[in-house]
């Protein structure tokens, strides 16, 4: 069993995660996918900070030229285009020789009483929905 998250929700997912209220077993399984997720944060998080480097003006030394604490793009449309696409690259975790973890979050997603609003809602629907895309390839 494995789920695919796109880049650009993998903030919201975690957050999802976060709220849910576990015990036992079902936390651990919970708090392992949340562990994945913010891996893959983190290395999405570097790429792209190097995009914005690439497409940043640079200075004598060949460094990215930083104002303000932003980099200054040169070619705004360019980087706008390749962020678009690399925002949408899915992360995919994969539940290997223990696909149980996957399942048992899933089963925690069904079960949660938590009440969803505003983006979190949207967050947690785009997180199950990418356990049912699974099952639906499984069959």
């Amino acid at each position: 069993m494995k789920i695919k998250i796109e880049n650009q929700k993998l903030t919201g997912c975690i957050v999802v995660l976060e709220k849910l209220q576990l015990r036992g077993l079902k936390s651990i399984h919970r708090t392992r996918l949340a562990n994945k997720l913010i891996e893959n944060l983190k290395r999405v998080s570097k790429e792209e900070e190097e995009l914005k480097k690439e497409h940043s003006k640079k200075d004598e030394k060949g460094e990215a030229v930083v104002i303000d604490g932003k980099y200054d793009v040169e070619d705004v449309e360019a980087l706008k285009e390749e962020m678009d696409k690399f925002l949408k690259e899915t992360v995919v975790i994969e539940g290997g020789d223990s696909p149980v973890f996957l399942k048992s979050v899933k089963q925690s997603l069904e079960e949660s009483e938590v009440e969803w609003v505003g983006k979190e809602s949207y967050d947690y629907a785009y997180l199950y929905e990418a356990f049912e895309c699974i099952d639906k390839e499984e069959r």
